[in-house]
């Protein structure tokens, strides 16, 4: 084929248009070597591209796996801290239960000896109001404990945080609805409220 194209452009008829081919022959190797020149140039920026690009990989990389570990060591804590707060919660619930079970008890007993020693009972009653002030207290700093322990919570994790919050709402409703049965009590029996 080469030798074909050769002696095609030796005619001297077509003199001239060898010269307007060797000027587009011309053309095209300039507009080659242009494109070869600019996929060099784009070869050089693709490759300082990935570089600079591998580079913030390996920076991002670097600052989120610590920050991965301290989330899982945070998570752990975490449980750790439910895990240890449960059975402490499970306790002040019982003894709010035993505490409850004891002042209904003193209350029964204090009507049955109202009728021998009035003295007795009003000095009973005060004692009663006092232990159940004393368990107020004590149900108010439990429920401001469990309180900051659950803000802690959901400081790191929302979701078992929310869960505690809902077990320290109800421990609180129950605890409340006690206290107010044991007031109710205590002022509905003949003895339990102020004498006149």
């Amino acid at each position: 084929m080469a030798t074909m194209l050769a002696m095609w452009l030796q005619e001297p008829d077509l003199a001239k248009t060898n010269h307007l081919i060797m000027i587009f022959i011309g053309l095209v190797a300039v507009a080659m070597c242009v494109m070869a020149i600019a996929l060099l140039v784009l070869t050089v920026v693709a490759t300082r591209t990935m570089k600079g690009l591998r580079q913030t990989v390996d920076e991002v990389k670097g600052k989120v796996l610590p920050l991965v570990d301290v989330a899982t060591d945070i998570g752990k804590s975490t449980q750790a801290m439910v895990n240890d707060v449960k059975p402490k919660v499970q306790h002040i619930t019982d003894n709010l239960v035993k505490t409850s079970d004891t002042v209904l008890e003193v209350s029964q007993s204090a009507r049955s000896a109202v009728q021998q020693f009035d003295t007795t009972i009003a000095d009973v009653n005060r004692r009663t109001q006092r232990q159940v002030a004393r368990v107020d207290d004590m149900v108010s700093a439990v429920l401001t404990t469990t309180a900051e322990v659950v803000d802690t919570i959901g400081n790191g994790i929302r979701g078992p945080a929310q869960k505690i919050a809902a077990m320290a709402g109800t421990v609180k409703g129950i605890a409340e609805g006690m206290l107010a049965k044991i007031k109710s009590m205590v002022a509905a029996s003949p003895f339990g409220g102020p004498r006149e």
